[in-house]
């Protein structure tokens, strides 16, 4: 035996010897396999039959096991005696880890026989239709006692009298429930589970006819469903207004509109659904509560992450640096390069966005008035505000009306319709499907269909132009016509070389002065080289420099004698040559600096062409000046040339006026190709 037994022992000695000495009374219903009679039931091996009365294995018992050892017990007309009722049930409904978790369990002080007379003593059992309760009415009981008493005849003299037969009279004698009997008797009646025993003893002590609720149903637990736990605060976007360096309130932007996360960083735990606990009705049927609901966390881990599993649970970990993206439609989380926004850009939603990371990308409309201020961004939905791109990729995937966007040394290309807009990629490329009543610089620009539209850059081609303005040094137009009497005006960029010519005359003046300087420097020395004496001291000099000669002590002085002599014609001459030697590196930088105008001028004028394939309405095409050291899409020229674009110009720029045929020029061309 082990310490809970002997403790479990224990504590039943003082409660169960009053039901050890009355089992004791009754003839008990175990009996052998050797000599089983019948109403005698043979006790299973998890049984054990001990001085303190029946233990149960549980474990080896099962409770399908047990279950069959109680229907045979009661089917054979027994009960159990001093039954345990706790235990009786958690061995019947696997609840024994209830009773402490001993490996045996004491059950009862024995199975004693149920006698018929005493069943008769138990009525029905009134069950709920839904099983989850059951009454009973106790009321007074009496068994009916038959004895047997012998007839007297007539008395005799002397007062005796002779018996002459038998009589066998009932009479009815009180008696009171016992709850054994009563756990056996609703068994058959139904009653298997939830019997209230305290209740249902202190209706039979009390002898009263009363009605009572004697069993109610243990009703399933709910468990709970699998949920998500944050585990960093980083999940949340701070929607506060922006605080300037001065305290005040930027009220145009939020403190965090996208937030950033580092890799390795627990983003979500997933808490497992909890099972809910099984029920009973009275009858001992399973109450089986719903099955909570489980997901799969890994589906809701999008790129960017992974899932963590260890001894603290299951997690969704950042795999990356990047930006928190939760898709609530898709229900995933991920941590991308690129930022992504669902909601657009509004004053309620995020006021104007000042974005950190090169990638963005917004599904949501851009509302008017509102600025984006990013690198690489994709729209996905309308535009109506202003995007101002640090020289890198816009990209519209539906309209764009009223707004702005700029993107210097970048590249825009809107997909959809602009209409009241004014793009520009001063340095970069502009790629438009339908543009109308807008203005678009760059250097590169391409429109497929434009109306109404002022376009500035250095290559410009559109497919179809109705009513434009048009500038640019390299222009190829498909078809070109006219918009409700707005004719399409191209003005194709030539180069004013008057500022250039005029520095050509500067230097050819200035070199014409040097050259004539080097003639009388050159002049000079030669008269002075007519000095015989002076011309053969210089020759001397120089062969003495160079190493040519070794002058002995009496040649040395003499030689310094020589040198005082022609001291004064020596400085002249050397200032001479040092003056020569600079004019000759001015006249050298001058002729450097021609021909690096000349190599301007030749690439300023080079690839300066005009063509329409097809003119059907309206066109005018003219020369328009511009300074070839000046951009003509950035600075103060190209607001110069935007100002002349609806102009018609003087009739010596005009090369073509008419409302069809066709249109080639070339800068350099004696006179354009024109039908």
């Amino acid at each position: 035996m082990n310490e809970n037994e002997a403790d479990q022992t224990a504590r039943q000695t003082s409660v169960g010897s009053a039901g050890l000495n009355a089992a004791a009374l009754l003839p008990s219903a175990v009996g052998g396999m050797a000599d089983l009679k019948e109403g005698e039931v043979l006790l299973p091996a998890f049984v054990e039959r001990r001085a303190m009365g029946l233990f149960v294995d549980p474990l080896a018992a099962g409770e399908l096991g047990f279950l069959t050892f109680v229907e045979r017990v009661f089917a054979a007309g027994a009960r159990f005696a001093d039954l345990d009722y706790a235990a009786f049930q958690a061995l019947l409904y696997g609840q024994a880890e209830m009773q402490g978790g001993q490996i045996t369990l004491r059950l009862a002080a024995g199975v004693v026989p149920f006698p018929p007379e005493r069943l008769a003593l138990y009525h029905a059992v009134k069950i709920s239709p839904d099983k989850n309760k059951a009454e009973y009415l106790f009321e007074p009981v009496a068994l009916e006692i038959e004895e047997t008493v012998p007839l007297f005849g007539p008395p005799a003299e002397d007062g005796s009298a002779e018996i002459i037969g038998e009589e066998v009279r009932k009479r009815l004698e009180p008696t009171r429930l016992d709850f054994d009997e009563f756990v056996a008797a609703l068994w058959a009646k139904g009653v298997c589970f939830g019997i209230a025993e305290d209740r249902v003893k202190e209706a039979i002590q009390g002898g009263q006819a009363i009605r009572l609720e004697i069993a109610r149903a243990v009703q399933p637990t709910l468990g709970a469903d699998a949920s998500i736990e944050e585990k960093t605060a980083a999940l949340h976007r701070d929607n506060a207004p922006m605080i300037l360096p001065d305290g005040r309130m930027d009220l145009h932007h939020l403190k965090n509109r996208f937030p950033q996360i580092t890799a390795d960083v627990r983003l979500l735990k997933k808490i497992p659904r909890a099972l809910g606990k099984d029920g009973r009705n009275v009858t001992g049927a399973l109450l089986e509560p719903p099955l909570p609901k489980d997901f799969d966390l890994a589906a809701q881990a999008g790129p960017g992450t992974r899932i963590e599993r260890s001894a603290e649970g299951e997690f969704i970990v950042s795999a990356i640096d990047g930006f928190i993206n939760i898709d609530k439609q898709n229900q995933l989380i991920s941590v991308t390069e690129k930022i992504v926004s669902r909601e657009g850009v509004s004053m309620r939603t995020t006021g104007d966005v000042s974005l950190t990371g090169d990638e963005f990308e917004e599904h949501g409309e851009v509302q008017e008035r509102r600025v984006v201020e990013g690198r690489h961004m994709t729209f996905f939905a309308d535009v109506y505000g202003n995007i101002i791109s640090r020289g890198g990729r816009v990209l519209l995937k539906s309209c764009l009306a009223g707004g702005h966007i700029e993107s210097p040394g970048g590249s825009i290309t809107i997909e959809g319709r602009t209409s009241r807009a004014v793009l520009e990629a001063r340095g970069g490329d502009v790629h438009v499907e339908f543009a109308e009543s807008s203005t678009i610089v760059g250097s590169r620009v391409t429109v497929k269909h434009a109306v109404n539209c002022e376009i500035l850059g250095e290559e410009v081609t559109v497919e179809f132009s109705e009513g434009c303005a048009i500038a640019g040094k390299q222009i190829r137009i498909a078809r070109s016509g006219a918009k409700k009497d707005i004719e399409t005006i191209v003005a194709l960029l030539v180069p004013d070389f008057t500022r250039h010519d005029h520095e050509v005359a500067e230097l050819e003046e200035a070199r014409q002065q040097i050259e004539q300087r080097l003639a009388a420097l050159d002049e000079k020395k030669a008269r002075m080289l007519a000095d015989s004496g002076f011309k053969q001291y210089m020759a001397l000099a120089v062969t003495i420099a160079k190493g040519g000669a070794k002058l002995s002590a009496t040649q040395e002085a003499s030689w310094r004698q020589t040198q005082a002599t022609y001291a004064q014609q020596t400085r002249n001459w050397q200032a001479a040559q040092a003056e020569r030697e600079s004019a000759q590196a001015k006249l050298d930088q001058q002729a450097a600096e021609l021909q690096a105008l000349a190599e301007r001028k030749l690439l300023a004028g080079a690839d300066i062409f005009c063509a329409i394939e097809a003119i059907q309405g309206d066109t005018l095409v003219r020369r328009m000046a511009y300074q070839p050291d000046q951009s003509v899409v950035g600075g103060m020229q190209a607001q110069e040339l935007a100002a002349h674009l609806r102009e018609f110009g003087v009739s010596n720029d005009r090369l073509f006026w008419g409302p069809a045929g066709t249109f080639a020029w070339r800068l350099g061309e004696a006179s354009p190709e024109a039908g």
